[in-house]
């Protein structure tokens, strides 16, 4: 016995999105991969720097919330699949098609909200470890945050607002933005904006204090050559933000009602399935980069030879500046209040006169910067 013409479209439908799914969660998959991959390495590299300072604590168990977080996002992707392919093709072979339908949507609603708050979850934290790695960068000043920390509590807010929503709506939506008043409708897109200014500000603000680094140093030195390790580490936080802002911005593709039988969808599936883990990948590599960096200081620290130490100025710029060329110009240098702050901040030094020009003695193992 043929199928209904009715019944014939919606096995098709059944069909063309199973298949588009199945390739979602490939991808997903094979980004969690990779996000598995530098998980297990930032774990690592963390716990080899030592986890004494409870800020090390703190930046480890964001880490690991990180990863947790986007791991059930894929477990809960696999579940949607799972919950069509029981419901629609396992399940009640007597009922017609559309009664099946209609079951399985059901049933997938019930997995949207956790898997909304979990992505929620991942963009908030990594932002505020972008905001954090800014802050240090720039000395801890709190003025130069204010901006972004705004952004990011905003960006909660709605966030908060939007699961909240979705979680009171009834029915079936593909782009995830609950139905209702305007402030449920807009809240995940005012979210996500606010997400992308957070980045783009802090990406900025990294970029510019390397560059106001980089050129008094060269008003100084008019040799200097700058750090192979400290530039390369500087420069992955800010291509990688660069990046990540791109990724944000393609994004926006997940807020339109695009059809699956448009060719269109297999972008907006794309940008879907890996979203879920590039949200947690991105924190996670700054993490990565800011060990690295935690990791050669202190390699230079014990060698016994501070003069080479500079990668310590990027990540700490006034204080690390006054040190490193009071070592290498074995010069008195006297520093403007900020930056007497900011010394007496990072510990108390010890003078030793030779002749009449008073040289700072370092502890480089106080003095290099520790990062989080």
């Amino acid at each position: 016995m043929s199928l209904s013409t009715d019944d014939q479209e919606i096995l098709l439908t059944i069909g063309r999105s199973t298949h588009q799914d199945i390739i979602g969660v490939l991808i997903e998959s094979a980004t969690w991969g990779s996000y598995a991959l530098l998980f297990g390495f930032a774990v690592y590299i963390q716990i080899s720097n030592g986890l004494r300072a409870t800020r090390k604590k703190v930046i480890l168990g964001v880490t690991c919330l990180l990863f947790a977080s986007s791991t059930v996002l894929l477990a809960l992707d696999v579940a949607w699949l799972e919950v069509v392919v029981d419901s629609v093709l396992m399940e009640n072979p007597t009922m017609p098609l559309s009664d099946k339908v209609d079951i399985s949507n059901a049933r997938k609603m019930l997995l949207g909200t956790p898997m909304e708050a979990l992505f929620l979850l991942n963009m908030v934290m990594g932002d505020a470890v972008v905001i954090w790695r800014v802050y240090v960068i720039w000395s801890k000043r709190k003025l130069v945050v204010l901006l972004p920390v705004i952004c990011l509590l905003a960006s909660l807010g709605f966030a908060i607002t939007d699961v909240v929503c979705l979680n009171a709506s009834v029915g079936t939506y593909q782009t995830s933005i609950p139905p209702g008043g305007r402030v449920c409708v807009w809240s995940e897109p005012i979210a996500w904006a606010l997400s992308l200014l957070t980045n783009v500000i802090s990406t900025s603000l990294i970029a510019i204090q390397a560059w106001r680094l980089r050129r008094e140093l060269k008003n100084v030195f008019d040799d200097y050559i700058p750090n192979r390790q400290t530039s390369r580490a500087i420069a992955l936080l800010i291509e990688s933000g660069l990046i990540y802002c791109v990724f944000w911005m393609c994004e926006l593709i997940l807020f339109f009602d695009i059809p699956r039988t448009s060719q269109a969808f297999y972008a907006w599936r794309f940008f879907a399935s890996i979203g879920d883990q590039i949200s947690g990948i991105y924190p996670t590599a700054i993490i990565v980069i800011v060990s690295l960096q935690h990791t050669f200081d202190d390699t230079i620290a014990t060698s016994g030879n501070p003069a080479k130490s500079q990668s310590g100025m990027l990540f700490n710029f006034r204080s690390g500046l006054s040190q490193n060329l009071s070592n290498s110009r074995n010069v008195e240098i006297r520093s403007n209040p900020a930056e007497i702050e900011l010394e007496k901040m990072n510990g108390p030094t010890s003078t030793s006169n030779t002749g009449n020009t008073e040289v700072e003695s370092w502890n480089f193992e106080k003095g290099s910067t520790k990062v989080f």
